[in-house]
């Protein structure tokens, strides 16, 4: 187990700098390419009523790895999220989360609850998240819709203290009132980039928050907290209930028995130590009356992730977090139970194992928004939820429907399925076909294969072959499953150098043949600030000796390359005259100088000429016996060139834009 890395997220104009040049030079924005960008379909309303207005969609990424930091937000607008849900944030905001921290070869595990930002950083994210959202629509890079706009959900735990304190109120004040810290974020732009960030970004960043109730949050607590948020924050609420609400016998039927996930064990404790059924119904009815006085909304969202026993070797945590197919079984029982007992007095939201294939179900079950997780870990990661969107416009077109309440009736409809008469009013019979829809969903879904342990218990493939500095098998699966935007790839020019290994002997330095070899000319790096070594881009390298571990991995300051010493990495500093790295934990310098470059390390200092051949070589230091290969020059050389050559994020400091006309970056 490793301590968690600190997140060092970029600064806003890097961030809107590195967009507009990438979306210009490689067609793609944050790695994501503009074929895989959201359009909609000509023709189909999508949208969804949601508190304060509507949104344009109801998919988007659930609160999560996802959801923290800026450029995450992006790309999931861009792959056709218009209700994200932001990462939980809480009072405790320094928290020792172990590494790793997802497991999800099939299944979903993970021992992360809990925003890894500072509770400040988190309100920079999120605005940088939400501005640079709306300078890309002012551009037309992605389709909002035919109605309807992009909405960020934010989420909040676990206790009533927590959440009346100074920093989680102030965070609370910032997403309902940005205005501030928007015209901040203006203000910090160098002038080629200001233009771009003259549109109208909304104030208020959201209208709505999910209160979590992890970790036992008894029923009394819950209610005092939901009408804290009615009252000093004005903020509709989501109440997100645990699946062991299910109770302990039903959740280990459908799992264990009907679904034959024999190998997991429930939490007894967990149970025990949750909100009860009854406690709940009670609850939420007196939460709804508490709400309508206030002149808010109350919703109930099915699920968290589902607390179990640890029985893989991944994590040392003796309890870990259920989610993916499972859960989805488990999630959607656990509504329908709610939804008959209440006749659907509470409006609904979803996220538990959605997936392409699913999405449109939890949508005809009458769910704003139907978030998802796990099904974005596996590849090709965002571009996964494009699919969600195509898969439930072709089910509208088959049913030729026109809008999202069209397609719920005719869903029910082309099923034959008949739900009790809800108790709020219904135009149209749209929430009485939802809870039909829902009902027979949830009692068919046990029946259903893919849902079963027998097709769940695939791992991907891994090779015998280890990852190293250069060359792996090029299959980009750490850039395209790392949920931050950390990984990227560079071309270099590949061949084989005959070079030197040099040692000193008797004060002098000795030099013997050596060889340094490049054979591929795509090649893959990690940006160290976007990467919290979650454990995601390991399990789906076919490779043994993690991405985020083996590859290059470049820092964005001096200070942070310092702070992660004895770890090797990389570091370019003033526009790439001058490039640090540690090998080994030994650190090396290569500076740029008229007609060539000098190398060193701690004992050798070498002069080389344009053509990377040796001029000098003379020791700095006493040490006998000292050898520096130069094939660690070659490869700074290689990796610097290749890494300012395109838009990613470590050249994105160095763009004219950004540094301004020297281009001399922030290193």
């Amino acid at each position: 187990m490793r301590a968690a890395p600190a997140f060092t997220p970029q600064p806003f104009h890097v961030l809107l700098g590195r967009a507009l040049a990438e979306l210009e030079r490689e067609r793609a924005i944050f790695d994501l390419p503009r074929r895989s960008f959201w359009r909609g379909r000509e023709g189909l309303d999508l949208s969804v009523a949601v508190p304060g207005g509507r949104a344009s969609n109801p998919a988007g990424p659930a609160a999560g790895p996802h959801t923290q930091l800026a450029q995450n937000l992006v790309i999931g607008w861009l792959a056709g999220a218009r209700i994200l849900e932001l990462k939980t944030v809480q009072v405790r905001d320094r928290l020792e989360i172990p590494r790793p921290c997802i497991d999800a070869p099939n299944l979903g595990f993970n021992v992360e609850w809990s925003q890894e930002l500072e509770i400040g950083q988190s309100i920079e994210q999120y605005v940088a998240g939400w501005t640079l959202i709306h300078v890309l629509k002012s551009l037309g890079v992605a389709g909002e819709g035919t109605r309807g706009a992009t909405r960020f959900d934010v989420s909040v735990g676990y206790d009533l203290a927590g959440i009346r304190s100074a920093s989680v109120a102030a965070f609370l004040d910032a997403m309902t009132d940005a205005g501030a810290h928007i015209e901040r974020l203006r203000a910090s732009l160098p002038p080629a980039l200001r233009a771009h960030a003259a549109v109208e970004v909304p104030a208020r960043i959201a209208s709505c928050v999910t209160l979590s109730t992890f970790h036992g949050c008894p029923a009394e607590e819950i209610e005092h907290i939901a009408e804290h948020l009615f009252t000093r924050h004005g903020m509709h609420v989501v109440v997100k209930l645990n699946p062991t609400l299910l109770g302990y016998e039903a959740v280990d039927e459908l799992l264990r028995g009907r679904l034959g996930y024999e190998e997991i064990r429930l939490d007894r404790e967990a149970f025990d130590r949750d909100l009860k059924w009854d406690h709940a119904v009670a609850l939420l009815d007196r939460l709804a009356g508490a709400a309508a006085r206030a002149g808010v909304g109350l919703g109930v969202k099915f699920t968290n992730t589902l607390v179990v026993r640890n029985h893989r070797p991944v994590f040392h945590d003796e309890v870990v977090y259920l989610s993916g197919r499972p859960l989805h079984v488990i999630a959607m029982a656990l509504a329908a139970r709610f939804a008959r007992a209440t006749a659907g007095r509470h409006a609904l939201s979803f996220s538990g194992g959605i997936d392409a294939e699913n999405f449109h179900e939890a949508v005809a079950c009458g769910m704003v928004p139907v978030t998802a997780c796990t099904d974005l870990l596996a590849p090709p990661g965002y571009r996964r939820l494009p699919l969600y969107l195509k898969t439930l416009e072709a089910g509208m077109e088959r049913l030729e429907a026109r809008t999202i309440a069209e397609y719920i009736v005719a869903r029910a409809e082309a099923l034959a399925v008949h739900g009790p008469l809800s108790s709020p009013p219904d135009p149209g019979g749209v929430r009485a076909a939802s809870l039909a829809n829902l009902a027979a969903y949830a009692a068919r879904l046990p029946n259903d294969p893919r849902y079963h342990a027998a097709q769940n218990r695939a791992a991907p493939r891994r090779e015998a072959s280890r990852l190293a500095l250069f060359d792996c098998l090029s299959c980009n699966a750490c850039v395209v499953v790392c949920p931050n935007d950390a990984f990227f790839s560079v071309r270099v020019a590949p061949g084989a150098r005959e070079t030197w290994d040099l040692e000193i002997q008797g004060g002098e330095v000795r030099k013997r043949p050596a060889r340094f070899e490049i054979a591929r000319d795509e090649q893959w790096a990690v940006y160290a600030g976007f990467c919290n070594e979650c454990g995601n881009c390991d399990t789906f390298c076919p490779e043994h000796g993690g991405p985020s571990q083996a590859k290059p991995r470049f820092f964005g300051s001096r200070a942070s390359f310092d702070a992660a010493a004895p770890g090797d990495g990389f570091l370019i500093e003033v526009a790439g005259g001058r490039m640090l790295a540690r090998f080994r934990g030994a650190l090396h310098e290569l500076e740029r100088r008229e007609g060539g470059a000098r190398f060193r390390d701690e004992a050798i200092e070498v002069e080389l000429d344009r053509d990377h051949r040796v001029v000098v070589a003379r020791a700095r230091a006493p040490r006998e016996g000292h050898v520096l290969p130069l094939w660690r020059y070659h490869a700074m050389a290689a990796l610097r060139d290749a890494v300012l050559a395109t838009v990613n994020p470590v050249s994105a400091a160095f763009l004219p834009a950004v540094a301004g006309e020297g281009g001399q970056g922030i290193g």
